[in-house]
């Protein structure tokens, strides 16, 4: 035949903290705790010894080695191609600007000079066409006797 002997549980038998009947303390409220602070996810213990570069490397192992290895070859690919479009535009650029400065800079100076004589024609115009106005025997420049030049 078995017997059946009670055995107190002594956890709850003492007296457990609860709420207290007292009125000065009853309307303490505790502002320390973790759950009360909107900022705090995370216990203080893990915050000092882990950071956020170690939490995202601890994601490795949610993803299977298959699709880790594609996004590495893909984001590898991605990156060579970009390194080679940078590289090669700008060498086109460089060969687009020093080409561009060689032809640019002499054909500006053919034109600058090219406005000089123009202008210098002009001034020469203007010139023979005063001194056909002011007629064959006028005086210019207030020089008696002086003759109009060619």
């Amino acid at each position: 035949m078995v017997y059946l002997e009670e055995v107190e549980d002594r956890d709850l038998v003492r007296e457990q903290p609860g709420p207290y009947e007292d009125d000065d303390e009853a309307d303490y409220t505790d502002t320390d705790s973790s759950l009360s602070s909107a900022g705090d996810d995370f216990p203080s213990s893990l915050t000092s010894s882990e950071t956020v570069l170690d939490r995202i490397y601890a994601l490795k192992d949610m993803i299977s080695p298959s699709t880790r290895r594609s996004i590495t070859t893909t984001s590898s690919n991605i990156y060579s191609a970009l390194k080679s479009t940078a590289l090669v535009s700008g060498k086109g650029l460089y060969v687009l600007s020093t080409g561009g400065l060689m032809f640019f800079i002499p054909y500006m100076m053919v034109v600058m000079e090219e406005q000089q004589y123009v202008e210098m024609e002009r001034e020469q115009k203007a010139k023979e066409m005063g001194s056909e106005i002011m007629g064959p025997g006028a005086q210019t420049g207030g020089v008696p006797g002086a003759k109009a030049s060619l």
